[in-house]
């Protein structure tokens, strides 16, 4: 199985030990593992955990739900960057979206396994 790893934002971290306990909680919240690694990006503000991330999610769960995408301005954009975006999430794009705010936010539909 192919990973990769990323930094997720996990809020102020002050210590290595905080880090080591928060970090793999983190991680199983993003279908990762979180790698040990970990640094302050904002000084008393954000912290991110290094998390390693399996290139496809798989297992015989599975959750459906919107997550914001940007203002989408119709079906066609949509279909072309809802892959993308639900990508970004670690998800399946659906196909489904829809606009929360005029002109601000969408939302599209993204199916998670785990």
């Amino acid at each position: 199985m192919s990973t990769f790893k990323v930094n997720i934002p996990a809020g102020p971290l002050w210590s290595n030990d905080e880090a080591q306990k928060l970090g793999p909680r983190i991680a199983a919240a993003h279908g990762g593992k979180f790698t040990g690694q970990w640094t302050t990006v904002v000084e008393g503000q954000m912290s991110v955990v290094e998390v390693e991330l399996p290139v496809e999610h798989s297992g015989s769960h599975e959750l459906t739900t919107d997550v914001l995408a940007g203002p989408l301005w119709s079906n066609d954009e949509a279909q072309k960057i809802g892959p993308n975006i639900a990508a970004s999430y670690g998800g399946t794009f659906t196909g489904q979206w829809r606009t929360i705010t005029e002109g601000v936010m969408s939302v599209i539909q993204v199916r998670f396994k785990y």
